[in-house]
C-alpha cells in the first residue's frame, strides 16, 4: 500500500477510527466506575454494619457492668460480637481494620474484669467510641 492510498484511506475512515476509539475509552471509563462504586457500596453496607454491632456491643458492656441480674448478656456473646466487627472491618478501610484489632486487644485484656469494674466497662467503651468515630470518617470519605 503506497503512502497516498494509507491516506486516502485514513481519511475515507476517520470518523469510523475516531468512534471506535471514543467508545474504547468510554467502556474503559465505566468499568473503572462500576468498579469504584462498587467497592463504595462493599465498604458502606460493612461500614453501617459495624456501627449497628458496635452499639450492640457497648449494650452487652453496660449489662455486663450494672445489670444485677445479668440477664441480658454474657461474655461468650461479647466474644461473637468482637469477631464478628472485626469480620466486617477487614472490609472497610485500613483504620477501621486497625480499630477493630485494637477493640479486640482491649475487650481480651478487660473482659474478665467487666462484670465488677467500672473502669474495665470505660476502657472498653473508649474503643468501642474510637472506632464508632474511624468507621465514621471513612463513610464520610467516600464518594
Amino acid at each position: 500500500m503506497t503512502t497516498s492510498t494509507f491516506r486516502q484511506v485514513l481519511q475515507a475512515n476517520l470518523l469510523a477510527i475516531i468512534s471506535v476509539l471514543i467508545a474504547v475509552a468510554s467502556l474503559s471509563y465505566n468499568t473503572w466506575r462500576n468498579d469504584v462504586s462498587e467497592q463504595n457500596r462493599n465498604q458502606r453496607a460493612a461500614g453501617f454494619a459495624v456501627l449497628q454491632e458496635l452499639a450492640k456491643l457497648q449494650l452487652l458492656v453496660d449489662h455486663l457492668t450494672y445489670d444485677d441480674k445479668r440477664q441480658r448478656g454474657d461474655t461468650i456473646e461479647g466474644w461473637t460480637r468482637i469477631v464478628f466487627i472485626g469480620d466486617l472491618a477487614s472490609l472497610t478501610s485500613p483504620e477501621v481494620d486497625a480499630g477493630a484489632k485494637s477493640l479486640r486487644q482491649q475487650w481480651e485484656s478487660e473482659v474478665g474484669r467487666l462484670e465488677s469494674s467500672e473502669a474495665a466497662n470505660a476502657a472498653i467503651s473508649r474503643s468501642v467510641e474510637s472506632l464508632r468515630l474511624e468507621t465514621l470518617r471513612t463513610l464520610s470519605d467516600l464518594r
